[in-house]
This record gives C-alpha cells, sequence and structure tokens, in this order.
C-alpha cells in the first residue's frame, strides 16, 4: 500500500489526539454513530437531507484522515456511514415514535409525537433522550460506554447503524459474483483522490489517484452533462455529445486506467470466462461521471475490458447480495410515456420501445400508457395511482418485472433535491421518498427489476450522498435490480438498448449486469447483428442514428443484484 508522508504536518493532522481521526479508530466508532443518529432523530425526510448532508462532509474529512494514517478498515466503515444516510432514515426509521414504544418509553413517544406534530425544531433534550433509549446508552449521548441506566434499548436497531465489516463485505461481493467494491474518493486543492478497494479475496488497498480532482473543468463537463433539458437530438446535444467525451477521456486517466491496468490484472481470474467485474461507490459529485465509458487513449472503452456496477454504499451491496432472487416470468408492469400535461415533450420512440419490449418479452404484462400512434391504452393512461396499485399489489399475476418509459424528474428545490417520475392523472407525480414509504408498507412485495428508461433517475442532484434519486429509492425499498440513467439521452437510442437488454435478459437469460453490458457492447459494434425478433420499428429508428455515441449507449446504469 502506498503511503504520503509528509502529508499529515501539511494538511495539520499530525496530532494523533486528533478528534476525527480518532474517533473513525475502534470497534464501534462512537463519533460515526453519532452522525448517523443526527440524520436519524430529524423530524421529516427534509430535514434528515439537510442534516445528512453536514454528516457526510463530516464523514468524508474523517475517512481522509484514516486514509492518510494508512487505516483502511477505519477508512472504509467512514466513508459507508456518509453514504446514503438519508436513504437509510427513510428505509430503516420510518417512525421514531414506534421504536420508542417498543423500547419500552411511552412517556418519551407521546412527546415525541406531541413535538414532531407540531412546528419548530425538535429540543436537543429530547433528541438526546430519543437517542439514549434507542440505543440502550443510558449516559444519553450516544457514545455507548454504558455508564447510565439504559435498558437494552430497541433490539431491532442492534447493529443497524454500524456499518458492514470487511468480512460482510468480502461475502456479499462472493454471493453477487463480483471481484471488488471500489470507494473513488475525489481530491481536494491539498490532497489528491483515492481509490480504496476491497477485493472479495484479500486485504483492501488504497491506490493514490493524482488526477481524480473535479477541477473547474471537469465541473463544467459534469454541468454540461446534467443539463435536464439538452438529449442528443435536441438542439444543444452535440455539446452535451462533446462534454460526455471530454469526460470520458478524463475518467480514464483520473481512476479507471489506474484500476483496469494495475489492481485488477492482481486479482485471481474470475470462474467462467467472465469479466473483471467491479461495484464503484463513487463519492460526491464522482457520482455523475459515466465510469464505463471511460475512454482510453487508443478509443477502447472501459465496459470492453471490465463490468461496472454501481451501489450507493457497502450496507446497500449487502442487502442486495442477501435478498432472495427473484424469478422474472413474461409478466409485470409496462408503463410508456403517459399524458401529463405538464408541458413535457412526447416520447414517440420510447412508446415504440415499450410496445416492442413488452410484446417480445413480456406479453403476459399490463401494458398502460399510450401507444406508438398516441392512443391511450385500454389497460390505462399510465396514472401514478397504477404504479402505486401495482407496487403494492399482492395479486399472483402481476409480476414481478417494471419498465418506466416516462418523463423523470430531479431537479433542486429550496435549497434540496426533488425526483420524481411524471406520470398521467390529477396527482401524476411520484416521487422517490414516496416510492421508499410507499414499499415499506407491504415488506414482503417481491420485485425483481425495475427499468427506468426515464431520465436522469439515477441523479440525485445536490448531495448525492445525502439526498438520493429514483433508481436509489427503488433499490433502498427492496427491488432487487434497478437500472437507472445518468442523463437526459436520445429516446430513440435509448429504446434500442432498452430492447436488448431485456433480450440478453430474458432470451438469453443473462444477469441483469451482463445482460446491459451485452446491450451496450452490442450498441458500439459496428457490424451488429440486430435480433430477428425486433420489431421493424426499432430497427427503422436503429438505422436513422448513430448507437456508438456515448450519449447514446452509456447512459444507464446496474445497481443490485
Amino acid at each position: 500500500m502506498t503511503r504520503l508522508p509528509g502529508l499529515m504536518e501539511e494538511d495539520g493532522m499530525h496530532d494523533p489526539l486528533d478528534a476525527g481521526f480518532a474517533l473513525a479508530r475502534g470497534a464501534v466508532p462512537a463519533g460515526l454513530r453519532r452522525c448517523a443518529w443526527d440524520v436519524l432523530l430529524q423530524r421529516d425526510a427534509a430535514a434528515a437531507r439537510a442534516a445528512a448532508r453536514d454528516a457526510a462532509g463530516s464523514v468524508l474529512e474523517i475517512a481522509r484522515r484514516c486514509l492518510v494514517g494508512d487505516d483502511l478498515a477505519a477508512a472504509v466503515r467512514a466513508l459507508d456511514v456518509g453514504r446514503g444516510l438519508a436513504l437509510f432514515a427513510a428505509t430503516e426509521f420510518v417512525d421514531v415514535a414506534a421504536r420508542l414504544d417498543r423500547a419500552g418509553r411511552p412517556g418519551l413517544a407521546t412527546r415525541w409525537r406531541m413535538v414532531t406534530g407540531g412546528a419548530g425544531d425538535i429540543p436537543a433534550d429530547l433528541r438526546t433522550a430519543a437517542r439514549a433509549a434507542l440505543s440502550g446508552d443510558g449516559d444519553g449521548d450516544g457514545d455507548g460506554d454504558g455508564d447510565g441506566d439504559g435498558d437494552g434499548g430497541d433490539p431491532a436497531l442492534a447493529g443497524l447503524l454500524d456499518p458492514p465489516g470487511l468480512p460482510d463485505i468480502r461475502a456479499a461481493l462472493a454471493a453477487l459474483d463480483t471481484d471488488a467494491l471500489v470507494y473513488l474518493v475525489p481530491g481536494t486543492d491539498r490532497m489528491p483522490g483515492w481509490a480504496v478497494m476491497v477485493p472479495a479475496a484479500g486485504p483492501p488497498s488504497l491506490m493514490v489517484l493524482p488526477g481524480l480532482v473535479p477541477d473547474v473543468g471537469v465541473e463544467r463537463l459534469l454541468a454540461a452533462v446534467s443539463a435536464p433539458d439538452l438529449v442528443g437530438d435536441a438542439p444543444g446535444g452535440e455539446a452535451v455529445a462533446g462534454s460526455l467525451d471530454a469526460l470520458c477521456d478524463w475518467a480514464w486517466g483520473a481512476a479507471v486506467g489506474p484500476l483496469a491496468e494495475r489492481f485488477l490484472p492482481a486479482l485471481p481470474p474470475a470462474a467462467g470466462g467472465r469479466p473483471p467485474r467491479v461495484v464503484l461507490v463513487p463519492v460526491g459529485d464522482l457520482a455523475r461521471v459515466p465510469w464505463h465509458a471511460a475512454r482510453r487513449g487508443d478509443g477502447t472503452h472501459a465496459v470492453r475490458l471490465v463490468a461496472f456496477s454501481q451501489t450507493v454504499s457497502a450496507r446497500m451491496l449487502c442487502r442486495s447480495a442477501a435478498a432472495s432472487a427473484v424469478p422474472l416470468l413474461p409478466v409485470g408492469l409496462v408503463v410508456a410515456d403517459p399524458r401529463t400535461g405538464e408541458g413535457t415533450t412526447d416520447l414517440v420512440a420510447a412508446r415504440t420501445g415499450a410496445e416492442a419490449v413488452h410484446r417480445s418479452f413480456y406479453p403476459g404484462a399490463r401494458y398502460v400508457g399510450r401507444r406508438p400512434d398516441g392512443t391511450t391504452s385500454t389497460s390505462g393512461a399510465g396514472t401514478a395511482a397504477e404504479v402505486r396499485d401495482w407496487l403494492t399489489s399482492g395479486r399472483p399475476g402481476a409480476g414481478a418485472m417494471l419498465h418506466l418509459a416516462c418523463h423523470g424528474v430531479s431537479q433542486p428545490a429550496a435549497g434540496d433535491t426533488t425526483s420524481h417520475l411524471v406520470l398521467a392523472g390529477p396527482d401524476g407525480r411520484l416521487t422517490a421518498e414516496e416510492l421508499v414509504a410507499l414499499l415499506a408498507k407491504v415488506p414482503d412485495r417481491a420485485i425483481g427489476l425495475v427499468v427506468l428508461a426515464a431520465c436522469r433517475t439515477g441523479v440525485a442532484g445536490r448531495g448525492h450522498d445525502a439526498a438520493f434519486g429514483l433508481g436509489a429509492a427503488f433499490l433502498a425499498a427492496g427491488v432487487r435490480t434497478v437500472l437507472s440513467t445518468q442523463w437526459s439521452a436520445p429516446e430513440q437510442d435509448t429504446s434500442v438498448l432498452v430492447y436488448m437488454f431485456h433480450h440478453h435478459l430474458m432470451v438469453e437469460r443473462r444477469p441483469a449486469w451482463d445482460a446491459l453490458r451485452r446491450a451496450q457492447l452490442w450498441m458500439l459494434d459496428p457490424r451488429r447483428e440486430v435480433p430477428p425478433a425486433m420489431p421493424e420499428a426499432l430497427t427503422r429508428r436503429l438505422a436513422g442514428a448513430d448507437p456508438a455515441r456515448v450519449v447514446a449507449w452509456a447512459g444507464l446504469v446496474h445497481s443490485g443484484q
């Protein structure tokens, strides 16, 4: 492992009693637990997201101190505590008062309900008392030193606040047939970037990445790619395509090249001849970079060499690995370009693609929204109510696959992020927060796959470690596999790409991660062979596009199983 001599002194971190560094060390880091508690014990989701943003920044600094100090195990703990805290709060801590009742503290529960039912902040003493009661820490400060009269707290919280350890991560990687989990940590003007690698076998390692510093030029590229209204076929789309190309060149030198050329060749070869497979945890704005499209100097994209997936955190990785697989049958729900009335553009190519997916692979699925000719399906208009009903359905024939070919929105609002699907009906918005709450009410609902062929569904907007996008919300809510998008891709290219994904998944029976990679490689292949079953309407759209453009094939990202 590479050490960085002199860097601790330069950054003012030479003092072994430095608070942040000390908090990150130890078997159960109390300081990191306090960061989690600060998010969990908030009055509502908006307050939790605000607290999560602050906590994520603090924990990242702790992680950097651990990296400088060569304590990789502590760095992994710190990095993961700061990841997806708002998601964690939404999925694991829905009702504080109910947890207080279960912990045998009805008085505190009543007081919590009274305070959170009104306006204003939660008093500090109530927050401290609730934390002490739920953690079983009677001294009221949540540090677990056991010098008070705690009664053991809520048993359901046992171990919940602690991030997974290295053995847990390795077991999850093995279960998912993955070679390594890699955190990408951006550098600053005073520090380089890092890749922290946890392989399925062997100790964690650290790679210093001096180029992994999102400078002003990289930030401009990210801003151009993230523009909500620019797609490859719209005015300004060529600028987006050019920005993506430049971003892909930067991504290779900044991180993917060193990983592909130095780290992965040292790992044991995978059984069955599969390519090296890595799950990335990009920190901060690095979540907006299409790492699988990183481009080597000779023009080779990383997807040809490595299979990439992404996850919010190691905690999410372990959850996905532990969940039972859900077999996919030719049933489910297909939503095609609902008529929204919000001034959104029609997605004619998306309708064509959705109907092709429905007819070719899921003929028993319910098809709602609009047909390719613009008429509304007799099965439904594609309302938010219809999607909610399917998500919570206990009907055996409902199926376990959801394909959404519609508009998605991720935009800053009042200092926070609003991510939602745009569907038909008077109440046509389905938010990420509602998805989590909705599926929490039906824990036995097993959904195997959600394909978000909608714009920017993998984007969380501001505060990637604090807020969450639609893709992460579905995954956190228990969906086994999610495909989400990183930008507003040209719909005719996306319709072909998604068709090929379902082809590899349902006809060739490939795992979802492999089905997506094969579909992307097919898009890149100038000698691609069109499956005989592909409808003529899609092949015509393919003939009128250049599917090898990065903007066309690289927008979809795999997460989960």
